[in-house]
C-alpha cells in the first residue's frame, strides 16, 4: 500500500487538475514497472494497492523501493517534488482480504511516522 505524501497541500498549493496529474503520473510510474499478473489499485484519494502475487515480501520491498525512488525523481509539470510512503506485507494463510489490507496500511502509517518517502515492511 502506498500514500502519496502530502497530497492535499499539492492540490492546495497547484489546484485539483496538478493533483490529478499526479495521480496519473504516479499510477502509470508503478503499472510500468509491475508484472501483467500483478495488479495496482487506487484505494482511496491518494491511495494506491499493489498485489504481488506469490512474490515474497523481501523481493516485493526490493521492487517498492525502487517505486518509492523513481516516484521522489519524477518531474511532474507545474508540482514540486512528489513522494509516497509505502507498507509492505506479506500475506499469510490466515489473512483475510481485510486483514492483509490492515496490515499494510499500518506499516504504511509507520512510513508516514518515520519521516515519509520511505517503506515499512513486514518480516
Amino acid at each position: 500500500m502506498l500514500d502519496i505524501d502530502r497530497f492535499k497541500s499539492i492540490n492546495d498549493r497547484f489546484g485539483h487538475n496538478a493533483g490529478d496529474l499526479v495521480l496519473k503520473t504516479i499510477a502509470e510510474e508503478i503499472n510500468d514497472r509491475i508484472r501483467k499478473i500483478d495488479c495496482l489499485a487506487r484505494w482511496g484519494g491518494e491511495e494506491f494497492v499493489i498485489m504481488l502475487p506469490g512474490t515474497p515480501v523481501d523481493k516485493a520491498a526490493i521492487l517498492v523501493e525502487e517505486l518509492r525512488e523513481s516516484i521522489s525523481k519524477m518531474n511532474i509539470t507545474g508540482v514540486d517534488r512528489v513522494t509516497a510512503s509505502f507498507g509492505v506485507a506479506s500475506y499469510c494463510s490466515e489473512d483475510t482480504a481485510d486483514t492483509l489490507i490492515q496490515k499494510a496500511d499500518n506499516l504504511m502509517y509507520e512510513a508516514k511516522a518515520a519521516g515519509r518517502n520511505c517503506i515499512r515492511r513486514s518480516e
